[in-house]
């Protein structure tokens, strides 16, 4: 399982490798909703645009990707993946390839 770190900016773009398979992954945090949302492209080619990201929520299990989960956990009871809690590691992301999910 890797963790993948979220920087300060309230909008960002960062490529990780998923089962395999190259990923961009786009972060933007809007005001109004309160909330992380999550963008992402295999090979550039958009798949997901405009995810709501929340706590203990695979948000990739809808696609059928085969790139296993990504999912939010809050590392301090009670946290909420607001605007600082990803920064500041009170809510982390992390992404489990298939395997390691069949494993746990």
């Amino acid at each position: 399982m890797q963790q993948i770190l979220i920087t300060d900016a309230p909008d960002q773009r960062l490529s990780v490798v998923m089962n395999g398979q190259r990923c961009t992954l786009r972060m933007r945090f809007n005001t109004l909703a309160d909330r992380w949302f999550l963008d992402l492209a295999i090979d550039d080619a958009p798949i997901i645009t405009g995810r709501k990201m929340v706590l203990n929520i695979d948000l990739l299990e809808p696609f059928d990707l085969g790139l296993g989960s990504l999912f939010l956990a809050a590392e301090v009871e009670g946290a909420q993946p607001g605007r600082f809690e990803l920064p500041d590691g009170s809510v982390r992301l992390y992404h489990a390839t298939p395997d390691e999910i069949a494993a746990a």
